[in-house]
C-alpha cells in the first residue's frame, strides 16, 4: 500500500472538553504521522463548502451552526492506507454504535457531537486536505 494523506478534524465539542491531545495521541499510536495541524475557527461559507454534499439534508443548517460554534483542530495525517485506516480508528458516526476503543466510542457524545470528522474516501480526502491546507499538503 502507498503512503496516503487524509484529513482529521477534532470538532468543537472535543476541543471544548480538552480532548485534542488524547485524540492526536490515539491516531499516532495507530501509525499515523501528523503532517500539518492547526487550531482554527471555521467560517460559515468555508463550512458550507466543506459539507456541500449534505446541503439538501435537513440537518445541514444545524451541522454548519455546530461546526462554526467554536474552534476545531485541523490535522493532515499520513500513513499507508490512510483513509480506510482512519475511518476504522474513528469508528461509526453514532458513538453508541462505534466499536470499542474507537475515537467516537471513547469521546463522542452523540451522532452530531461525535468529536471528530474523518474523510470518507480518497476523493473526499484530496478535496478536504486541499480546502484546509492547500495543494502542497498532498505532496511528500
Amino acid at each position: 500500500m502507498a503512503i496516503d494523506r487524509t484529513l482529521l478534524i477534532i470538532k468543537p465539542d472535543a476541543v471544548e472538553r480538552s480532548m485534542i491531545g488524547r485524540i492526536l495521541a490515539h491516531v499516532e499510536e495507530r501509525g499515523f504521522r501528523i503532517v500539518e495541524a492547526r487550531l482554527a475557527r471555521l467560517m460559515r461559507d468555508q463550512c458550507q463548502e466543506f459539507y456541500q454534499e449534505h446541503a439538501a439534508r435537513p440537518f445541514f443548517g444545524d451541522l454548519v451552526a455546530y461546526m462554526t460554534s467554536g474552534p476545531v483542530m485541523l490535522a493532515c495525517l499520513e500513513r499507508e492506507g490512510a483513509v480506510p485506516m482512519l475511518r476504522e480508528v474513528v469508528g461509526a458516526t453514532d458513538p453508541a454504535q462505534a466499536s470499542p476503543g474507537t475515537i467516537r466510542q471513547l469521546y463522542g457524545q452523540s451522532k452530531q457531537r461525535n468529536s471528530v470528522h474523518a474523510s470518507d474516501s480518497p476523493a473526499s480526502s484530496e478535496r478536504e486536505v486541499k480546502l484546509f491546507f492547500g495543494v502542497a499538503a498532498l505532496t511528500r
